[in-house]
């Protein structure tokens, strides 16, 4: 290259020497013409020669560019090909090749770490159960489909992505990423509300002393509970607490289904207290303010499903309710009528006119509330209307309206046809909800869609499908009726209220109704409204005259009644005809004359109500709450008093489910003699517990030595020993606690030979495990307490429980991998 160089160079010259001499031809004539004809034949050679010496140069260069870019190329792929190598190899992702019979192929050094074994050759399904589970969710998808999830390994999370088009997995540890968002969840706050229910009431008659004494013991109660899953507790007043606690301590509680409900009420119901609890606890990621306004409207909720219970509600999800097995304590003071009945009248008095609307099937209660609550709309000045659709009306009260239709034509101006109502509803329209809570249940769920301000009276528990947009609420479920609610109002209204003879009468036939003729749920302010009704005018023989029932309805009553089954030797369930339908008045009436028969804690009746759907109507007196049976149903009512409506395939399975929940409630035998257990007795109780048993099996008990007479010397001596064992036994489970952490905090690794494919030899027993954690941790244990019923024949991730107290179970993590 160089030497063509200097041949051009020496070219260029020639041709300049040759032109030069041309051009002087010009000027000198002593020149010969041949030999300038000569020197231009030269320079054309030359210069044809410079031409293609010239091109001869470019391509030489244009090939060294050529040769410089492969040179390039190959040195980047050189090093893209040492990069893929390092990073399969020493990436900290795991990486696995199989193939279609899952056995792997080729596994990097980081999927050997995460498994402790060598992997190649070996069968995923051998390897680990979480890699046999993939491997069935791989063969499951189609060949184009890729397969991402989150598993656990070792203790240590990961997220596998499946390449099934190149039979490869990914496994990224997210291990770190897990603990902060376990840690996050798992101390979520939690706020809780409490209030000792009719607490006020119940030690309003005691001393100062007996008041702090019973107090004291309360709060002892409380505190113990609190204590136990470390929750912090701080009373603001007497009955008022607020708890303060995180999600697990919150999961802990709803496990242990907050036994300081029943805690309390064993106390209260040895002391003769008439005092609940109720609770609201909310969990959630929001602020304080608005955790602890979700609290108080939980608190309110349980309230009105009656109190001595629990609502808890975490993130949004449904409410769980815990408790209200026994009748809570009324707080319906003259004081909390007369602040709703204020509210109710502000509420009256800002609007334009009112609209009150109860549920469909209207019965005698919905009926004669609205009733009444049109009476106080009136002495508001108020124009006001009562929906009202014959076609959704009980047999009860069609009988009441063609009554008032033919006697009372003055009446029928308070009623309001659906479509009527409608067009009376404007922006300032309140819309009064009487006896019913729910959307579906309405009259017409238009006319509370299309109204703004709504305001509610009931006296059913209400559940997470309770109509929440309300500006007003009134719900007490220890009110014998709706009626009830509203007419203990009238006290608190300024001025008479106008209230003729028939209306008293109807109101008076709400409350016989739904009391089943005083039986169910009849408390002293029930027979106060009721003295006040008839001083209106109302009379007790023109209501009975409304529901007395015809001749071919008693005869078909009695039938069923009479072939009633009789369960466990105190439920009476009785079943209607798989072919009528019925209405549900009259399955309710069933049920009412059921519990009329003697020993039998509660009566049941189920029937055909429409084509595709059955009712069962619940009664019971105070052996049991009939009410959380029939939310089984996802029904609902009172404690005595409920009912549910169910599609089933018919009658005979309903009645099976309901039987299988009747085997598994608690039932209160005779009460004859009380005494203090000196031994765990199967289905009475446990060491220490106060039960009241038939005197003849007390007798056998306390002369076998398992019990003694509970007088007062016994019962202080037993509650010395039992604060004794409390002590020793809260020490016990403090170590046990402790131990449990230490157990938990370090996972055990056992080596184990694998053959051909990476399957096991043999087992790994409950003597390895135990010998594995003395010669680890330095614990001796019993190789009894470990709880684990399935068989260690696999590598792979096991959590073993070990029983080291009875509230106290630890489960350790133990590795079997393979051994090197």
């Amino acid at each position: 290259m160089k030497k063509l160089k200097i041949l051009m160079s020496i070219l260029y010259v020639i041709v300049i020497g040759c032109f030069a001499v041309f051009l002087l031809s010009f000027i000198i004539d002593e020149i010969n013409k041949y030999l300038v004809m000569g020197l231009v034949f030269l320079a054309g050679i030359c210069i044809g020669v410079l031409i293609f010496s010239g091109r001869i140069i470019k391509n030489k260069k244009k090939i060294q560019w050529l040769e410089d870019k492969v040179r390039l190329a190959n040195s980047i792929a050189y090093k893209v090909k040492c990069a893929g190598e390092t990073c399969f190899s020493k990436i900290p992702i795991g990486i696995i090749v199989y193939n279609k019979s899952g056995i792997i192929e080729w596994a990097n050094s980081a999927a050997e770490k995460i498994f402790h074994s060598n992997l190649v050759d070996h069968k995923m399904s051998l390897v680990h159960q979480k890699l046999a589970d993939i491997n069935k969710s791989i063969e499951a998808l189609t060949r184009a489909s890729n397969l991402e999830t989150d598993i656990n390994l070792y203790g240590k999370d990961y997220q596998v992505t499946s390449f099934n088009d190149d039979s490869l997995l990914y496994f990224i540890d997210k291990t770190d990423y897990k603990k902060l968002e376990r840690k996050y969840y798992d101390n979520t706050l939690a706020i809780g509300l409490i209030v000792l229910d009719n607490f006020e009431e119940a030690v309003s008659s005691l001393d100062a002393q007996e008041r702090a004494m019973k107090l004291s013991v309360i709060i002892g109660i409380l505190s113990d509970w609190c204590s136990k899953y470390d929750i912090y507790i701080r009373g603001y007043s007497e009955k008022q607490y607020i708890l303060i606690m995180n999600r697990t301590q919150l999961g802990l509680a709803m496990e242990n289904e907050f036994k300081v409900i029943e805690d309390l009420n064993t106390y209260c119901n040895e002391e003769n207290l008439k005092i609940t609890i109720s609770m609201g606890v909310a969990c959630g990621d929001y602020g304080i303010k608005k955790l602890t306004e979700k609290a108080e409207e939980l608190l309110d909720l349980a309230q009105q499903r009656g109190g001595n219970q629990v609502a808890v509600n975490a993130e949004g999800k449904d409410i769980r309710y815990y408790g209200g097995r026994e009748v809570g304590a009324d707080t319906r003071m003259p004081v909390y009528v007369r602040v709703k009945t204020e509210d109710l009248c502000d509420f009256i008095e800002k609007s334009s006119n009112v609209i009150i609307m109860a549920h469909t099937n209207t019965d005698a209660d919905a009926f004669g509330a609205s009733i009444a609550l049109q009476k106080i709309a009136m002495k508001l000045n108020k124009d006001s209307r009562i929906v009202f659709d014959m076609s959704q009306s009980d047999v009860t009260v069609k009988n009441v309206y063609s009554e008032i239709k033919n006697e009372h034509i003055g009446l029928e101006r308070m009623f309001s046809t659906p479509s009527e109502a409608l067009q009376k509803i404007g922006p300032d329209t309140l819309l009064i909800l009487v006896d019913c809570q729910y959307e579906n249940m309405l009259i017409d769920p238009r006319v509370y869609r299309k109204a703004r301000n709504i305001a509610i009276i009931d006296h059913h528990r209400s559940n997470n499908k309770a109509i929440s947009n309300y500006s007003y609420l009134y719900n007490k479920t220890t009110s014998s009726s709706s009626v009830e609610l509203i007419v203990e109002m009238f006290e608190y209204i300024d001025g008479k209220i106008d209230i003729s003879s028939i209306e008293a009468t109807l109101m008076l036939l709400g409350i016989i109704v739904d009391t089943n003729n005083l039986i169910f749920r009849a408390n002293p302010q029930t027979f106060a409204v009721i003295s006040r009704l008839l001083t209106y005018g109302a009379t007790m023989i023109k209501a009975q005259k409304f529901i007395r029932e015809t001749e071919d309805s008693h005869s078909t009553r009695i039938k069923i009644i009479h072939e009633m089954e009789i369960v466990n030797g105190k439920y009476g369930i009785a079943v209607c005809d798989e072919e009528e339908i019925y209405t549900r008045p009259f399955i309710a009436k069933i049920a009412d004359s059921i519990i009329a028969v003697d020993k039998l804690h509660a009566g049941f009746c189920i029937g055909r109500i429409s084509k595709d759907r059955y009712g069962i109507s619940a009664r019971s007196y105070d052996e049991m709450n009939v009410q959380l049976i029939m939310e089984e149903f996802e029904g609902g009512g009172h404690y005595n008093n409920a009912a549910a409506q169910v599609e089933a395939k018919n009658i005979q399975e309903i009645k099976d489910k309901l039987i299988r929940i009747l085997n598994n409630q608690d039932s209160v035998g005779e009460q004859t003699m009380k005494i203090i257990l000196t031994k765990d007795v199967k289905g009475k109780g446990k060491y220490g517990d106060t039960i009241d048993i038939p005197s003849g099996h007390a007798n056998y008990l306390i002369k076998n030595n398992s019990a003694v007479p509970a007088t007062a010397d016994n019962i202080n001596e037993f509650k010395r020993r039992s604060e004794q064992e409390k002590n020793e036994a809260l020490k016990h489970l403090d170590e046990m606690k402790k131990l449990k952490e230490v157990l938990e905090n370090e996972a055990i690794t056992i080596q184990v030979r694998v053959g051909k494919e990476g399957k096991m030899f043999g087992t790994v027993s409950t003597k390895q495990i135990i010998d594995e954690i003395k010669a680890t941790q330095n614990i001796v244990l019993d190789k009894r307490k470990i709880t684990y019923n399935g068989e260690i024949n696999k590598t792979g991730t096991y959590d073993i429980p070990i029983l080291l107290h009875k509230e106290v179970t630890a489960n350790i993590k133990l590795y079997v991998v393979e051994k090197k």
